[in-house]
């Protein structure tokens, strides 16, 4: 599995900053640069009034860490990943799979 890990990725976690007004801004920070596989899972298509909206689900996997968690983002070239959960099979797996949705 290690072996197929030929994808160069950059792990980002999301930032609050006070804006000085009460609120905060929101950005992302990379806090990793890792070896991911990516493979699609499915994809859906949802039609509202007004648009189209399309889903692309997929997995990526990676050496297994403990700085993962939903809500944090990975970037792959200049493709975006939101991670909605992690599959981690425990200290002796060498990998963790990561449940992501393509952003556009």
């Amino acid at each position: 599995m290690i072996g197929e890990l030929d994808q160069r990725a950059s792990l980002q976690a999301k930032v609050l900053t006070p804006d000085g007004g009460g609120g905060y801004a929101e950005s992302w920070q990379t806090f990793a640069s890792v070896w991911v596989s990516v493979s699609p899972v499915g994809g859906s298509d949802t039609f509202g009034p007004d648009a189209l909206e399309s889903r692309v689900r997929h997995r990526l996997a990676l050496r297994r860490r403990g700085d993962l968690a939903a809500g944090q983002r990975v970037l792959v070239g200049a493709r975006s990943f939101k991670v909605h959960a992690l599959l981690d099979e425990g200290p002796r797996a060498e990998t963790v799979t990561l449940l992501c949705e393509e952003l556009p």
